[in-house]
């Protein structure tokens, strides 16, 4: 008998938004430290600059949210709720 034992998705996606979290960091960072190198640079470049901003916070916030869902879940079970939905996001979707 293999002794490997499959993850549950709670797992899964709290292993998931650990592991976003750090490069979500690093990109956050740059973002910002690039809008202050450029300062008032080509408005083309600033418009970038804002595009990757907002999909950072989007991003940021969906990691937020999973978190928060996996809390409730954690309460739920405890409280003994067998009947979880976690196929409804908190978070509308970006088009």
């Amino acid at each position: 008998m293999s002794s490997f034992v499959r993850p549950s998705s709670e797992k899964l996606l709290t292993d998931l938004v650990h592991d976003l979290r750090q490069p979500l960091g690093t990109l956050e960072y740059s973002a910002c430290y690039l809008e202050m190198l450029l300062g008032e640079a080509q408005e083309a470049v600033q418009q970038q600059l804002r595009i990757i901003q907002q999909q950072l916070d989007f991003a940021a916030r969906l990691l937020s949210d999973a978190v928060t869902n996996i809390s409730e879940c954690n309460l739920q079970r405890a409280a003994g709720d067998d009947n979880l939905d976690l196929t409804k996001s908190a978070t509308p979707s970006v088009t």
